[in-house]
C-alpha cells in the first residue's frame, strides 16, 4: 500500500479466527462428502462381513461350489440395510455439526448489537426447516434401504419349504395318537456313531414328526456303536421320550453285535460294515411287520417339515425318495446318485446333467434319478419282507421286463420269478463283477433291477446336512427368494459341467450296467 508521501506500507495481516478455517475446510469436505463418506463406509460394512464369512466357511470348501457373486449378494442382503441404518442416523447429526461449524458469530459484521440481535432473530430458521431438501431426500432414501432389509428379512423363508410347518404344529400342540398324516405305517430307521453334537437336534425333529404322522404309526429302530462321545447316554434319553409317547421302538445303544473294522476308509470291509449296520437296524421290520415305508435318515440335520415333504413327494407316488445333502462342496453324497440316465453328477447346482432332472431341480420339483441317498430316504418296506409277509397288490406278479444281468450277485435266478416272489432284498456291498459302490447305491440298484421299481426321486427341497454352518447356509440363505432368482435367472448352472464330481481319473470313468463308474477304486 502506497502513502501519500510514497512511501509504500506493509498492510497490516488481519488473522483469521480458527474457526473460519475450520468452517473452510468443512465447507470443502461438505462437498464432496455426501459422496464419499457413504462408499467408505458401505465399503467397510461390507469388507468386515466378507472377512467375517471367510473365517467361518473358507477352510477347506470347494469354491467353484461357491460363486462369488453369490456369496457377495447374500452379504449385501443384510450389508446395504445395515448401512442404511447407519446412514439414515448420520444424516441429521451431520446436518447438525455443519450448521454450527458454518454458523457465524454475531458481532463479525460490525454492525452495532442491538441491530445485530435483531437481524439474527429474523434469519433464524425454522425447526421445521432443520434439513434442507438434499438431506431429506437422503434421509428418505436410506430409510428406504432400511425398510428394504426388513422386507428382506420379513420373506427370508421360501413359503414352499414350509408347507408342512402349520400342520406339524397343530400336531405337536394338539397331539392325538392316530396322528395329522394319512395313517401311512412308517419305520423310523437311523445308526448312529459319535453324532453327540447334532442328536439333540435330530431328536427333537423326529419327535416332532412321530406326532405328524401318529404315535400308532411309527416304529423306531436305532442302531448305535463305538462311540466315546456320549452319543448312547442322548438315545436313552430319547427313548423316555418314546415311551411316554407310547411309541413301539427298539433303540440298540452301545452294540457289539458287528464288529467294527479297524480300518474304515472306503474300501469293502468298510461297505461290508455298514451293509451287515443297516440290515441290523431293519431287522424289527420283518420281526413287527405291517408297516408301509421305510424312513432312514442318517446323522443329518433336517427339519421334521422337510421330512414330511420327503413322504408327500409326487403325491406320494414314488418307489424310493431322496433329499438334498449339501456340504462344503456342495452335493454331498456324489459317490451314490446318478442322473436318470446313469450318469455321473456335479456337486455344483443344478447337480444332474440330463435337461429333465436339471430342469426339476431348477424348479424346486422332483428330478428322477438313477439312484440316490443323500442323507435321508424312503422307500417301500415290501420288498425287505419275505414274499409270505407282503402286501399283496404291492409288487408285481409279472417276471422282470429286463433280465437280471449276469454282473447281478442274484443271477442267475428263473425267468419266470416276479419281484413278487423275489427273496427279501438287504444292504450288501459289491461283488468283484460290479463297480465298486457304497452299500447306499446297491440299494437302490437292487430295487431297480430285482423288483422292476423305477420311480426314484431326488427332492431338492428337502435339504439336510452333516454340519449345522453348512446346514444354515444352504437351508436357509441360499434358499432366499432374491437368492434362488439370482442362481435361477442369473447364474443359470453355468460352469456345472465342467465340475462334474469323478473320484479318481476322469479318463477311466466307465460305464457298466448300473450307470457310469467312479474310477477310484
Amino acid at each position: 500500500m502506497r502513502s501519500r508521501d510514497g512511501w509504500r506500507y506493509a498492510s497490516p495481516r488481519v488473522p483469521r479466527p480458527l474457526a473460519s478455517v475450520v468452517s473452510a475446510i468443512f465447507s470443502l469436505l461438505a462437498q464432496t462428502a455426501f459422496i464419499t463418506l457413504p462408499i467408505c463406509l458401505l465399503w467397510r460394512v461390507h469388507t468386515s462381513s466378507w472377512s467375517r464369512w471367510l473365517q467361518e466357511y473358507q477352510q477347506d470348501i470347494f469354491w467353484p461350489a461357491f460363486p462369488l457373486l453369490r456369496i457377495r449378494l447374500v452379504l449385501l442382503m443384510s450389508d446395504i440395510p445395515r448401512w442404511g441404518l447407519y446412514m439414515a442416523l448420520a444424516v441429521p447429526l451431520w446436518t447438525l455439526v455443519r450448521r454450527r461449524l458454518t454458523s457465524k458469530p454475531a458481532n463479525d459484521s460490525g454492525l452495532p448489537l442491538d441491530e445485530v440481535g435483531s437481524r439474527s432473530e429474523r434469519s433464524v430458521p425454522s425447526k421445521h426447516a432443520f434439513l434442507g431438501p438434499f438431506a431429506k431426500k437422503c434421509l428418505y432414501a436410506y430409510t428406504g434401504l432400511v425398510a428394504g432389509g426388513a422386507f428382506l428379512y420379513s420373506t427370508r423363508e421360501y413359503a414352499a419349504d414350509y408347507r408342512y410347518r402349520a400342520v406339524v404344529q397343530t400336531a405337536i400342540q394338539t397331539p392325538r395318537n392316530a396322528g395329522y398324516g394319512d395313517g401311512t405305517k412308517v419305520f423310523i430307521a437311523a445308526m448312529f456313531y459319535n453324532n453327540a453334537a447334532i442328536l439333540p437336534y435330530w431328536t427333537r425333529e423326529f419327535t416332532k414328526l412321530i406326532h405328524y404322522l401318529g404315535p400308532d404309526n411309527v416304529f423306531v429302530s436305532v442302531v448305535e456303536s463305538n462311540s466315546s462321545d456320549g452319543t448312547a447316554e442322548l438315545l436313552d434319553d430319547w427313548q423316555a421320550t418314546l415311551d411316554q409317547l407310547g411309541v413301539q421302538h427298539l433303540i440298540r445303544t452301545r452294540d457289539t453285535t458287528i464288529k467294527r473294522p479297524a480300518d474304515m476308509s472306503t474300501a469293502t470291509p468298510r461297505i461290508q460294515f455298514l451293509a451287515e449296520t443297516r440290515n441290523l437296524v431293519l431287522a424289527p421290520l420283518i420281526e413287527r411287520d405291517g408297516y408301509d415305508i421305510v424312513l432312514f435318515s442318517n446323522d443329518v440335520l433336517v427339519e421334521a417339515d422337510a421330512v414330511v415333504e420327503l413322504l408327500k413327494t409326487n403325491n406320494g407316488e414314488w418307489d424310493m425318495v431322496c433329499g438334498l445333502d449339501l456340504h462344503r462342496w456342495g452335493l454331498y453324497d456324489a459317490w451314490v446318485v446318478r442322473d436318470r440316465l446313469g450318469a455321473l453328477v456335479s456337486s455344483l447346482w443344478p447337480y444332474l446333467l440330463d435337461p429333465v432332472g436339471r430342469q426339476a431341480v431348477i424348479n424346486d420339483e422332483p428330478a428322477p434319478v438313477f439312484t440316490c441317498w443323500n442323507g435321508i430316504v424312503a422307500f417301500s418296506a415290501n420288498p425287505f419282507l419275505p414274499p409270505a409277509l407282503r402286501t399283496p397288490g404291492r409288487l408285481s406278479t409279472s417276471p422282470l421286463r429286463n433280465p437280471l444281468p449276469s454282473t447281478h450277485p442274484a443271477y442267475p435266478q428263473p425267468a419266470d420269478l416276479s419281484p413278487a416272489q423275489t427273496p427279501a432284498l438287504r444292504f450288501r456291498h459289491s461283488t468283484e463283477k460290479e463297480c465298486f459302490s457304497a452299500e447306499a447305491f446297491n440299494l437302490p440298484y437292487d430295487l431297480r433291477r430285482q423288483f422292476d421299481m423305477q420311480r426314484i426321486y431326488l427332492n431338492p427341497r428337502v435339504i439336510n446336512s452333516y454340519e449345522r454352518k453348512w446346514y444354515e447356509w444352504y437351508k436357509y440363505k441360499t434358499r432366499h427368494w432374491l437368492v434362488r432368482w439370482w442362481m435361477r435367472y442369473v447364474e443359470r448352472g453355468r460352469g456345472m459341467e465342467e465340475a462334474r464330481m469323478i473320484l479318481g481319473d476322469a479318463d477311466k470313468v466307465w460305464r457298466w450296467d448300473g450307470g457310469e463308474c467312479h474310477p477310484w477304486w
